[in-house]
């Protein structure tokens, strides 16, 4: 199925008070080619203001900055601009602080200590539609994943479902966007929500897993609406 639209520059909002970062970081995604630094932010606030009006693809914010913890207001961000997707750059990537971010609707974290390019990589990684996290996460995201099949079941909102069930037929998330009638970055959003919830990195293993919980199943091919998800087959 398709990662990337190839024909779309990745927009980027950088939200940083270093200043040497967010030139490199707007150097070296120039480069790269896939992705523009479109504006930069030292504050939460000149940030939120950014974000409004710009509308980028990726906000890529620093956690601590002047007037404040990013984490505690990714609910802002995701407000003033609902399609884009959020990776935190944090110097301390304690476990709390990552699982609160996460919680509050964060799809990438990056420890500040990583070098430019493993940002980048980061950033496109999210687009593609993983959701990036630090090794030392790992372990909680598999205990999630070993709370019982109903809980969750019932964490997984309709439109998340909606998303799952739409690359579970081989549809891209263009394609998933175009049928549910949302942006390509609100069908990532949902995606990212529920691989959180089903305690999985990427795309794949979501989609495998809420098949083998029984929350989606591919149509056949030519098969209409109608026909029993139960009959078809993967």
């Amino acid at each position: 199925m398709t990662m990337l639209d190839a024909t779309k520059t990745i927009t980027v909002l950088v939200i940083d008070d270093h200043e040497l970062l967010s030139s490199a970081l707007r150097a070296a995604f120039a480069a790269d080619g896939r992705t523009e630094v479109i504006g930069t932010a030292a504050t939460i606030e000149d940030g939120l203001t950014a974000v409004t009006s710009m509308q980028p693809d990726v906000i890529l914010t620093d956690r601590r900055l002047p007037d404040g913890d990013m984490d505690e207001r990714v609910a802002e961000l995701r407000a003033a601009s609902p399609g884009s997707l959020i990776v935190m750059m944090t110097g301390w990537p304690t476990q709390r602080s990552c699982l609160a971010a996460l919680d509050n609707g964060v799809h990438g974290i990056i420890s500040k200590a990583q070098p430019v390019s493993q940002i980048l990589d980061t950033v496109v990684r999210v687009v593609a539609g993983d959701l990036v996290v630090p090794s030392s996460l790992t372990p909680v995201l598999l205990a999630r994943s070993g709370r019982s099949d109903t809980t969750r079941r019932n964490e997984l909102s309709r439109r998340e479902l909606d998303v799952l069930e739409a690359l579970a037929c081989g549809e891209s998330t263009i394609d998933a966007a175009r049928r549910l009638c949302i942006s390509n970055n609100t069908v990532r959003n949902h995606l990212a929500r529920a691989m959180l919830k089903l305690g999985v990195h990427d795309r794949l293993s979501a989609v495998a897993e809420a098949m083998r919980l029984g929350l989606v199943a591919p149509r056949l091919p030519g098969s209409g609406e109608g026909t029993d998800p139960h009959l078809s087959s993967w």
